[in-house]
């Protein structure tokens, strides 16, 4: 036996709707009366959501037109009503598949459909649990998704997107041209102040060499150096000569 087929002491005979309640909804006139005596009796008025207050409302009235149909009388009323209650309760709160909440069904249908006491009582026909079971298939678990929507708990959940914003300083262009400091810019230009010529330290050979010989050698080394300084001193009038052409360029492009 599932757990939760018995009511507190005893079976679900009379757990949900007793003699004065059946009575009242028996009396009542047409069905904005049944409903409202519905809606106090199921406290439906603590329901924030309309929805469910309505879906509610509208499962036991249907169960209720069903028993009045099929000739119930108050046990099996009560029975019923009590039996299709606790069963969607259960699929509510432990938000039960199809499958599980059928089985659940069944065996709080059949404690009341069998004669084994203590175990369980026969308050319904073995026709009237095949009645009761083509009722509740064609209706409750017919729409069972919809009822699972509307009786499921909802989580409302808020996401706030953040974004930190680091301020870092602007890259600095890069200089055009490199700067010339103030107190170079009336120094007098490389032209002006030519290297002096390059001293080269006499050379001593100190070979045990013929004077003539020695000589030539001497004379042979001289002319080598000499032209080399006249290489060099070429190299570096030419340099002189493209740097204040590429000045004179870059003057007259700021002057425009």
């Amino acid at each position: 036996m599932v757990a939760g087929a018995r009511a507190e002491g005893g079976f679900l005979l009379w757990s949900e709707l007793s003699p004065e309640s059946l009575s009242r909804l028996e009396a009542s006139a047409d069905e904005p009366a049944t409903l409202q005596a519905l809606a106090d009796l199921l406290s439906t008025e603590d329901m924030d959501d309309p929805l469910k207050r309505a879906v509610m409302l509208e499962l036991h009235l249907n169960s209720l037109y069903f028993a009045r149909k099929q000739g119930f009388s108050s046990e099996k009323t009560s029975a019923l009503f009590s039996t299709i209650k606790r069963n969607h309760d259960e699929m509510a709160e432990a938000f039960l598949p199809p499958h599980k909440s059928w089985d659940y069904f069944k065996t709080i249908l059949l404690t009341h459909a069998v004669q084994r006491p203590p175990h369980s009582f026969g308050i319904f026909s073995r026709r009237e649990a095949n009645l009761i079971t083509q009722f509740v298939l064609d209706t409750y678990y017919r729409h069972f998704k919809l009822y699972r929507y509307a009786f499921t708990m909802r989580h409302i959940k808020n996401i706030d997107v953040r974004t930190s914003w680091l301020e870092l300083p602007c890259d600095a262009f890069p200089a055009l041209t490199d700067g010339v400091a103030a107190s170079l810019a009336d120094a007098p230009s490389p032209e002006a102040q030519p290297p002096s010529s390059i001293e080269m330290p006499p050379i001593e050979i100190d070979v045990n060499l013929p004077s003539d010989v020695k000589q030539a050698v001497e004379e042979k080394i001289a002319n080598q150096v000499s032209a080399m300084r006249q290489m060099l001193d070429s190299q570096y009038t030419e340099r002189i000569a493209r740097y204040e052409g590429k000045i004179r360029e870059l003057e007259a492009g700021m002057s425009k």
